[in-house]
């Protein structure tokens, strides 16, 4: 629901993918959709943790798809928007007149429209404080109350929230409150970034390329083989997969998609990882160093993806870094 939609025109809100959309066989992936799929049973709270474009939405919508409630309404929030005065109102709804421009009728809110569905809160560490507490109160008793009214309205709801930043940093950061946070993460997924699980490329890109991009032409081996066994990161994940095949398309003069289509990042990425792995086996301390700072900058101060650019056990590297005068 965008904000300043009314929840009265909500209802006709549905999911519109299952677990089917969610494509990969890889470890983690299957890990996570396992979880998913407890949590559809279940019904309890659950919170979503991965980095941007892994697919937390994808799975929200799966989780409800699956569960009892499906036929009910799916209601999706980006937290950010939800800030100012009117955050609650907008949440809870309001009675006329509760404040000054305030319909003279009753007006709904995001928890009434959500009432027998799912409650899918994006971006949960940006929510205000006051909104922290009003879902807080309404986890722990089903129920509301709207700007201006005084009896609470009882809705049966499924709240799931997400986050692109790492529980233990929400925790440390006290993103959101304690008390709300035991509340929701119940059961907490991790959704595996795609640089830990590169065999998901394929089907993920080949959909894109038909669905997303209508790509109809052919695509050589070797550029399944690239993308796959590449250097880069995919900071974006799904999203930046994305990015790039829509780059290798534009960059084609056929109805082929060839190596020579793909966008530079990619070769810079490369090469970035075989310089740094050249000074990493240099024999000068310094010059090791050096370049483990630079690759595990790369990686986003990730050890298991520096350590696997680096062709070294992770053990290896905490080792460096604790000889390392601070």
């Amino acid at each position: 629901m965008g904000n300043g939609m009314h929840a009265d025109s909500v209802s006709p809100w549905r999911a519109r993918f299952s677990f089917a959309d969610i494509l990969g066989n890889s470890q983690p992936l299957q890990k996570a959709i396992q979880l998913a799929r407890r949590a559809a049973a279940g019904g309890y709270p659950t919170l979503l943790v991965g980095a941007s474009g892994t697919g937390k939405e994808l799975f929200a919508h799966a989780i409800h798809t699956a569960s009892e409630l499906s036929d009910g309404p799916f209601v999706a929030v980006n937290c950010g928007t939800l800030c100012g005065e009117l955050a609650v109102a907008e949440m809870c709804g309001y009675e006329p007149g509760s404040f000054t421009g305030a319909d003279r009728q009753t007006r709904s809110g995001i928890l009434d429209g959500a009432r027998g569905g799912t409650l899918f809160l994006d971006e949960l560490q940006d929510l205000p404080p006051t909104p922290q507490s009003v879902l807080l109160r309404f986890l722990e008793t089903g129920s509301f109350v709207r700007v201006g009214g005084t009896r609470p309205v009882q809705a049966r709801t499924r709240v799931i929230g997400a986050s692109n930043v790492p529980l233990e940093e929400i925790e440390a950061r006290a993103l959101i409150r304690s008390d709300l946070l035991y509340r929701l993460n119940c059961l907490v997924i991790e959704i595996p970034p795609l640089r830990e699980r590169r065999e998901d490329i394929r089907p993920i890109a080949e959909r894109t390329l038909r669905e997303e991009l209508h790509y109809l032409g052919a695509v050589d081996d070797q550029v399944w083989a690239t993308l796959e066994q590449c250097t880069y990161a995919w900071p974006g994940n799904a999203r930046g997969l994305r990015n790039i095949l829509l780059k290798a398309i534009l960059n084609s003069a056929t109805d082929r998609l060839t190596v020579d289509d793909l966008p530079d990042v990619l070769w810079a990425a490369a090469a970035a990882h075989e310089e740094s792995a050249r000074h990493w086996r240099a024999e000068a301390t310094g010059e090791k160093m050096q370049a483990l700072k630079a690759v595990l900058g790369a990686s986003d101060n990730n050890v298991s993806e520096a350590a696997r650019r680096l062709g070294v056990h992770r053990s290896t590297i905490y080792r460096r870094l604790a000889r390392t005068p601070r």
